[in-house]
């Protein structure tokens, strides 16, 4: 996903730069110099988009959880998670963590449409979480 959305990011953003200036140069009629500058801003917003998308993550370390979706990076103690919901039939599109305020939090970095890969990422998941908390009670 990471390497889509880069690759998916240089070339929104160049498309609309080439897009625009070619209008321009072949002096398309409603087509002004403030019209080729609004159009190179609306792809380097949409690329700018593309690339929050690649730096989405659930990374784990040795006090919590980092969660870093696309608006929000989030950080929770291993204490603070209850557990992780996920569907099998695909229900939602992401992993929710289940926590101790009585609130979820979704994991975009594992998606549903990933199959395998995501059942056996959530299966980490887990694991983690559960060693992290007996760790802590002992």
């Amino acid at each position: 996903m990471r390497i889509i959305s880069i690759v998916g990011a240089v070339a929104v953003t160049a498309g609309f730069a080439v897009l625009s200036v070619a209008l321009f140069v072949v002096d398309w009629e409603p087509w002004t110099a403030l019209d080729m500058i609004w159009m190179n801003l609306l792809g380097i917003i949409f690329g700018a988009a593309l690339l929050r998308i690649s730096d989405i993550q659930a990374r784990p370390t040795e006090e919590g959880l980092v969660v870093k979706n696309m608006v929000r990076t989030r950080r929770f103690d291993w204490g603070q998670i209850l557990g992780v919901t996920f569907s099998p039939e695909g229900d939602d599109p992401w992993p929710l963590l289940d926590l101790t305020d009585g609130t979820t939090c979704a994991v975009m970095a594992i998606q549903h449409a990933d199959g395998r890969r995501a059942h056996a990422e959530v299966a980490r998941l887990r694991m983690l979480i559960k060693r992290r908390t007996h760790f802590k009670e002992d």
